[in-house]
């Protein structure tokens, strides 16, 4: 985005100023997008190293955080707007010292130091303006911060203290579940009321939101959303996980988890590091096993723990049992029950958790939205929330009909397209596939958004795996792959396998980083190619079926070839020699392939085997008898 020329100051920006990361985000003509840092993350830890000589952060701060676990803060957040007393009573477990500070708030103690978490915040607000400011090429001084619906006056008080002390003009602070409302559009092309339900479980906090929103007013741009109620727990999310980790770990050590308090910080920031990288590991795997070494007295000098994942579940199980109380509890207030409820949106890095999925799923029985990261949601939002009080916000592309194609890749880089570009929504359509190698358990599923042919020349939205699926001979599964994209623009991929019932799915919002001119383009592109890659899409699909031929004739004829005429046998083998010529010249040289003659020989292949399966078959029904 261009500076704001109408402004001194720049443009305003979105702040998800978080209790593990912090994003910043801007809103333009492309929508909202996330600005990332050096190492191409959007993602900046929410950790602050205090040194002699400065403050390192995020990244940096993070590495260092064992070695250097006497300077550092993480979780801050959760020290906002609070007591001492509250903080050293509810039961948590911080890795530095809390004491109390100006007018009895938190504070943090480091070796004699003692920093406010409004410091904390201010370093890593700070570090996200210095970011906006490098990507943008402006000054930045105004941002919209978004905050935990639950947040009392002394916790936004604490964070509007943050941003003045990182030279912050905080314009508009704003709940995190409407931000996560604003991100997705909903209410944009709605005709009617909704009610969406926002279930935020991030690093420190949870809570759940139901809003109600209302379609754009004449001559308006944007949806009416009204908070009709919310719930939550200030002190509920992934730390409190990484917590149950670290005892569970410390348990199977054989050391009580009463001896955390007498443990140096180095083993305890140790400890939480272990806890959380074991965490993400279970998000995608069955176990995830603990090696780490350690030197504190309290502490065995080798620790090795495997926790598995239905351990985990088990742990949290209670937590999640809390947040759907809170979302019986929500609903209730707002004067609803779950079928009234139009969208569950999933927001917060916990959410990735499959348990935690799986439950809000049981308790709304529908499937949540979790299109956008969970981790970049708010930020989205909030950066929504700051082109509207800015003024510089261009029109978003908002569906009413798909602007590009959206299909799949399949074996050889192809693209098979599902729906076609200019399809009304909502709109549904599914396809069947299989296997292409022979006892194959898992199917990688590529999901695609444009008009060209080939893989390499459209957009990638997503990929996902449908995985165990029983070995099978290749073309036997069948793999039906489902696109369904409702009103709001989003679309849903579902995979499922016939025969064992196996299934996966993702969600994406295809409209995302496209302006109007760029999906004109991809259109005018796909024109002006048209021929090439028809003929090069017609030469794959030849390809991959005649091979598939191929191996299903030859496996037939090596079975009943003494039982053939030797004349039929020697006609067979021409025309398979011939087939795997064209097989092989479409792969190394697929522009030189005569595509008609290819389809030609595959047809003669085909009616001459119509014999040779049908003496196949009769071996096979001798054998059986």
């Amino acid at each position: 985005m261009a500076a704001d020329e109408s402004h001194p100051d720049g443009p305003i920006i979105g702040i998800d100023l978080g209790t593990t990361n912090s994003l910043i985000a801007i809103c333009d003509e492309r929508g909202p997008r996330v600005l990332t840092g050096p190492d191409e993350s959007a993602l900046l830890p929410s950790v602050v190293r205090f040194e002699d000589d400065g403050v390192q952060v995020g990244e940096s701060a993070r590495a260092g955080a064992i070695a250097h676990a006497r300077r550092t803060v993480t979780s801050a957040k959760r020290l906002l707007g609070r007591s001492a007393e509250e903080c050293n009573h509810s039961g948590e477990h911080f890795p530095y010292t809390v004491v109390e500070g100006p007018r009895g708030l938190a504070a943090i103690e480091l070796e004699g130091r003692v920093v406010t978490p409004q410091e904390v915040a201010a370093h890593v607000l700070g570090a996200l303006r210095d970011r906006a400011e490098r990507l943008l090429g402006t000054r930045i001084t105004r941002a919209v911060i978004t905050v935990p619906a639950y947040f009392d006056d002394a916790q936004r008080t604490a964070t509007r203290d943050a941003g003045r002390m990182a030279g912050l003009d905080v314009v508009r602070m704003i709940n995190e579940p409407t931000a996560a409302a604003l991100a997705y559009g909903l209410g944009q092309n709605a005709d009617s009321e909704r009610t969406v339900v926002v279930y935020d479980l991030g690093g420190g906090t949870f809570d759940v939101s139901v809003l109600r929103l209302s379609p754009p007013e004449e001559g308006a741009d944007d949806a009416l959303v009204e908070v009709l109620a919310t719930a939550g727990n200030t002190r509920l999310g992934g730390d409190d996980f990484d917590q149950m980790l670290i005892e569970r770990i410390m348990t199977e050590a054989g050391v009580q988890p009463d001896t955390w308090s007498r443990l140096a910080p180095e083993a305890r920031q140790a400890l939480r590091s272990c806890a959380e990288r074991v965490k993400i590991e279970l998000t995608e795997e069955e176990q995830a096993t603990i090696s780490l070494e350690t030197d504190d007295p309290n502490l065995p000098g080798t620790i090795m723990v495997t926790i598995t994942r239905s351990d985990f579940e088990a742990m949290i199980a209670p937590r999640l049992t809390q947040t759907v109380e809170a979302c019986a509890h929500v609903l209730s207030d707002a004067g609803i029950t779950s079928d009234e409820i139009d969208r569950v949106v999933m927001v917060g890095g916990s959410t990735r958790i499959p348990s935690v999925q799986g439950v809000v799923r049981d308790f709304f029985k529908c499937e949540p939205y979790t299109a956008l990261d969970p981790d970049e949601v708010v930020a989205l939002g909030a950066a929504v929330q700051a082109s509207i009080l800015d003024g510089t916000r261009g029109d978003l592309l908002l569906l009413d009909v798909i602007p590009l194609s959206l299909g799949i890749e399949t074996v050889g880089g192809a693209v098979a397209k599902l729906l076609t570009r200019n399809s009304s929504i909502p709109a549904r359509a599914s396809e069947r596939f299989s296997t292409s190698v022979d006892g194959q358990t898992a199917v990688a599923i590529h999901v695609l958004q444009g008009e060209r042919e080939l893989v390499a020349d459209c957009r990638s939205l997503a990929r996902f795996d449908l995985r165990n699926i029983p070995p099978m001979p290749a073309g036997i599964p069948k793999i039906e792959v489902e696109f369904i994209v409702d009103a709001d623009g989003v679309l849903a991929v579902h995979a499922v396998e016939a025969r064992s019932g196996r299934r996966a799915s993702v969600q994406v919002v295809p409209s995302y980083g496209l302006t109007a001119e760029e999906v004109e383009l991809i259109e005018q592109d796909s024109f002006t190619h048209a021929r090439s890659d028809m003929h090069a899409h017609r030469i794959i699909d030849l390809r991959v079926n005649a091979a598939l031929d191929a191996k299903w004739i030859s496996e037939a004829l090596a079975r009943v070839r003494p039982d053939l005429d030797p004349e039929y046998v020697a006609s067979i083998d021409a025309l398979l020699e011939e087939i795997h010529g064209y097989i092989e010249r479409a792969a190394r040289e697929p522009e030189a392939v005569d595509a008609d003659a290819f389809h030609e020989c595959k047809e003669r292949l085909d009616r001459e085997s119509v014999r040779l399966h049908e003496a196949a078959i009769a071996a096979s029904l001798r054998e059986d008898a």
